[in-house]
């Protein structure tokens, strides 16, 4: 016979896996459908791939867990079924995964950190920039927890005063937002999706707005540093060719991206005010949870219990 203890975290891990693929595919139907059509923010895509593992793990902290505390008896002993050990294997299998997508992300950052740091390297700005001696034509913002600005110095030479002083502007934008942080996050989401090449997709597709963003927030409405930050743009751009990929690093690259995009929108003018309110809506749903889970205790409960007799 299985512990209480033991029998609650299968129980947990179990519902974690069952709620996790419900809304993960919920998720996809609706980004399918309608969501992928819209411009989203940086801030708002992240909100949005995150959802469905915060959902399950919500779920499962304000419905499962005191549904099983509060009618589940301690004494009982009884054995896990394999339709609960399947669900609870597959969810420690997705949680692995993400853990293992982080890992091997972290160790291109650092395989790329070495490379780029292991001839001369020197701060040239107050900003802290580490201008290095690499052939690729490198700016961008390295590593989850420690970020720290790599500048090649061929970048440095090709670019006037005002442009570069765009490119430390976005750069410290990034590192200001948090954003490989947040790329971090993503890289390790333990979900169905994490694993497939919709995960993939969005991973890029969040990367692409934070650029654009780090783009507003580095130029603002200045027109003049919208156009140096423009031309810088462009000159790395036309150095790096098509060959700066840095899609398995914790990396936000000032190059990287739709950069005709980015151009384009720098010169169009102003930054946009548009105010989402997508924000105030997943919070909304995340405080109405716990309430509204209070009515269906019992029912939880049920399904727990034949989750745990499935044979």
């Amino acid at each position: 016979m299985i512990p209480y203890a033991i029998k609650l975290g299968g129980v947990l891990l179990a519902s974690y896996a069952c709620f996790a693929l419900a809304l993960d595919a919920a998720f996809a139907a609706a980004w399918f459908a309608f969501l992928r059509r819209r411009h989203w923010s940086s801030s708002e895509l992240l909100a949005l791939r995150l959802a469905p593992i915060a959902g399950a793990a919500l779920l499962c902290a304000t419905a499962v867990l005191p549904a099983f505390l509060c009618l589940e008896p301690a004494h009982r002993r009884e054995p896990l079924g394999p339709g609960l050990l399947g669900l609870g294997s597959l969810a420690a299998v997705l949680i692995g995964a993400g853990i293992a997508r982080a890992w091997r992300a972290g160790a291109a950052t650092r395989r790329l950190v070495r490379s780029c740091t292991a001839g001369r390297c020197e701060r040239a700005t107050a900003e802290g920039i580490e201008i290095v001696d690499v052939a690729e034509p490198l700016v961008a913002v390295v590593g989850a927890l420690r970020p720290r600005v790599l500048a090649a110095r061929r970048v440095l030479q090709s670019c006037s005063p005002e442009e570069f002083q765009g490119i430390v502007d976005h750069e410290t934008a990034h590192i200001a937002a948090a954003d490989n942080l947040k790329l971090a996050l993503l890289h390790g989401c333990p979900d169905l999706i994490g694993a497939l090449p919709f995960g993939a997709v969005l991973l890029n597709r969040w990367k692409a707005a934070a650029e654009f963003d780090a783009d507003e927030r580095a130029a603002g409405a200045d027109r003049a540093r919208r156009l140096a930050l423009a031309s810088a743009l462009i000159k790395v751009a036309r150095l790096a060719g098509r060959r700066e990929s840095f899609d398995a690093a914790y990396v936000m690259a000032v190059a990287c991206g739709e950069v005709e995009e980015r151009v384009r929108r720098l010169l169009s003018g102003s930054p946009s005010s548009r105010r989402g309110s997508l924000r105030y809506a997943l919070i909304g749903c995340a405080l109405a949870t716990p309430i509204a889970a209070l009515p269906a205790y019992g029912a939880l409960h049920r399904c727990i219990e034949f989750l745990v007799a499935l044979r």
